[in-house]
Parts: C-alpha cells; sequence; structure tokens
C-alpha cells in the first residue's frame, strides 16, 4: 500500500495551509490512532515505512503506532511494533494490542510494557469479545498502575462499552481510558458524564462532521486528542477536519493546541492530564445553514456507497446541485464556501470518471466539500 493519502489528498493542501494558522507557533502534531500491518481481514496495510511517510506528508511530529489485526494472535505482531517504534528514531511510540479471550492477555500486556510499550488497544468488535470482561478490567487495571493509556475502538456495534467505561473510568481514577473514532457508539451517551471523568478521553479519527461537531461541543478540549486512523485515512485530511470542527465551535488556539499533540505527548509520557477548559457547549456549532446541511447530507450518501464500492453519481450530483442557491456576503461568506464546495464536487465526479471501478477515489474532494459545508463559520 502506498503512503496514507498519496496522492489523492493533494486536494486537501491548500485548505490545510490556511486552516493550521489557527495554531500557535511551534505548536507540535502528536496523532494518537495509527496502525501497521498486513493480515488485516478487511485488507488494509501498512509498513513502518509507509505510515512514517504518511505523518511526513501531514506535518505530524509523531504517533501512537499498534497492530491492525491478527488473526493468529497479537504478540509476534506486538513485537513487531516495538522493533518498528524502536527504530523509528521517536517517531512511532509503540501500543501493544491485546485479545482479552486469548490465553494469558495480562502477562502479555506486562510483556510489552516491559519491552516498551506506552500504551494498550482494545478492539471489542475485531477481536469479539463483549464487555463487561474480567481480562479488560485487569488490563485497565494494570495500565492505571502504570499511568498508561489504554485506547477502545468504540466505532458501531460495540454493546455496552460507554457503560462500561464510565464505570472503568471511576473505580481506576488513574485510568487513562481512550475511546476511538470520536467514541461515535457512545458519545450521545456519555456527553453528559465526561465533564466529570476527566479520565476519559476521545480521539478524532473519523469522518462525519455533524459527529466531530458534537465531540468538540460537548467534550472538554484536554479530553479530545488528534487521531488520523492511518492508514485507513489521510493525516492530512485528519488534521484539517480537526482544525475547522475545532474552530467551528470557537475553540481558542490554545486549547487547539492541546487537542493537536500537548495532550496526547503528556499521556504518552505517563504524566498527568492538563485542562484545556470546559467544553463549548451544545450551542457551540451555532445556526442551521441550511444550503450547507443539504451539501453535507448528499456527500454523506455518496462517501458512505463509495466506501462500499456503489456508484455514488446521483448522490455527488444531488450534493452539487444543493450549491447552486444565491447568496449573500452573510456569515461565513456562503456564497465562497458553495463555490468551493462545488468546485471539490466537480474533482469528485471527475475522479469517478476517471475510474468506475474504484469509487472510493471520490473521499478526499467529497471528504473536503462535506467538511467545508460543515463548518460554515470558518474562513476559507
Amino acid at each position: 500500500m502506498p503512503v496514507p493519502g498519496q496522492p489523492f489528498d493533494d486536494v486537501l493542501l491548500p485548505l490545510l495551509r490556511s486552516a493550521r494558522a489557527a495554531l500557535p507557533r511551534g505548536a507540535a502534531w502528536t496523532d494518537a490512532h495509527t496502525h501497521t500491518g498486513s493480515n488485516d481481514p478487511d485488507g488494509v496495510t501498512a509498513t513502518a515505512e509507509e505510515l512514517l511517510g504518511g505523518l511526513e506528508r501531514a506535518q505530524i511530529a509523531r504517533a501512537a503506532v499498534f497492530t491492525t489485526a491478527e488473526p493468529d494472535g497479537y504478540p509476534a505482531a506486538n513485537d513487531r511494533v516495538l522493533a518498528e517504534a524502536a527504530a523509528s528514531d521517536g517517531r512511532l511510540v509503540p501500543f501493544c494490542r491485546i485479545d482479552p479471550n486469548a490465553p494469558g492477555p495480562l502477562q502479555e500486556a506486562r510483556r510489552c510494557v516491559g519491552a516498551g510499550a506506552r500504551g494498550i488497544k482494545l478492539h471489542p468488535r475485531s477481536d469479539a469479545f463483549a464487555l463487561p470482561h474480567p481480562a479488560v478490567e485487569a488490563l485497565v487495571a494494570f495500565a492505571a498502575s502504570e499511568h498508561l493509556p489504554v485506547l477502545f475502538h468504540a466505532g458501531r456495534g460495540i454493546p455496552a462499552l460507554g457503560e462500561e467505561v464510565t464505570r472503568l473510568a471511576g473505580a481506576y481514577p488513574d485510568a487513562r481510558l481512550i475511546l476511538a473514532h470520536a467514541g461515535i457508539s457512545d458519545l450521545g451517551l456519555l456527553s453528559h458524564v465526561v465533564q466529570t471523568l476527566p479520565n476519559i478521553f476521545f480521539d478524532t479519527s473519523w469522518w462525519q462532521v455533524a459527529d466531530m461537531l458534537a465531540l468538540m461541543a460537548v467534550v472538554p478540549p484536554g479530553q479530545i486528542l488528534f487521531g488520523s486512523d492511518m492508514p485507513y485515512g489521510s493525516g492530512r485530511f485528519a488534521s484539517l477536519n480537526m482544525l475547522r470542527c475545532a474552530r467551528q465551535v470557537g475553540l481558542s488556539p490554545e486549547a487547539i493546541a492541546v487537542i493537536a499533540g500537548a495532550q496526547a505527548d503528556r499521556l504518552l509520557a505517563g504524566a498527568d492530564p492538563v485542562d484545556a477548559g470546559p467544553a463549548p457547549g451544545a450551542d457551540a456549532a451555532g445556526h442551521r445553514w441550511l444550503a450547507g446541511e443539504r451539501v453535507v447530507s448528499y456527500t454523506s450518501a455518496a462517501l458512505q456507497g463509495s466506501f462500499r464500492g456503489a456508484n455514488p453519481t446521483e448522490a455527488l450530483a444531488l450534493a452539487r446541485l444543493a450549491c447552486q442557491v444565491p447568496t449573500g456576503g452573510s456569515d461565513g461568506d456562503e456564497a465562497t464556501l458553495l463555490t468551493a464546495c462545488d468546485e471539490m464536487l466537480a474533482r469528485a465526479q471527475e475522479a469517478f470518471a476517471a475510474d468506475p471501478e474504484h469509487p472510493r477515489r471520490i473521499a478526499y474532494p467529497a471528504l473536503a466539500a462535506h467538511l467545508l459545508a460543515g463548518t460554515p463559520r470558518v474562513a476559507l
């Protein structure tokens, strides 16, 4: 597999250069969610060299890394990740991936931490375990004693994750529990308790703008960590997505810098997290912009279909039609924003026309239109 995002996320560069101006000078990026591996049944692969290329491409200083799924078990893959990190000159920080149903999960975690692992990755859906689980509790207790983060996959199809993570966070105050993918499986259920549980964190490795805006609005910025999900995603898009959504809800440059890397650096070092202030609140995203919401809806449909190999032609056409709205120079210069969305959608159509056998080629221009339409208060 090539370097994540290359060359298709080049279309994002002008937007990303502008968005990075929101960060204070000298702010460094640390990615809390990346992978290497070659045996995942989903077919996605990445070598350490490709991942490092993705970090370089997105100007990300370093990343936490763990293996993709390994049907034959994780000890050998954990050793590979440890070796990759050791050879990376500090740019990769190793996590061990643990299957709670495998023999000796706590012993494997202890072994890996003794060899240099700085966190634990758990994937309830891919590794087919339910919560609560006694081995998960033992792993969290161990990680808390070592001041190490535990990252849970938090996409779809994970019953009781939010309830159990809430219980574990209360039972182990020294634990640092990270819900991946903006915690979409349980963000709504957790939004009323996260501000009283400062040891629950969320990473930003997700793409739906509504989910990202909800995360930025209801979770304190000190409990949000930048994540790209490379090689499944692009570091460039993940950076742009985080920056625009953080600015849409009014977060300060200093708070955004904490999300971009400062907090992750503290967690990886075993230090206490910093308080970056309260969540902006559910109303922080601003008024409903109906033209933008229509673009968001149709681009979401196009992207969801293309990720599954479906033809996105109709959804892309409807998204472009949604851009055809006469507007004045009101908040966020909506006319300029719609023009930019339409240009990106035209590029998505061109990408599909050039290679209809691979609908995913529409991803980055369509994602850009989706994000721009969902963050109208952020200048281009």
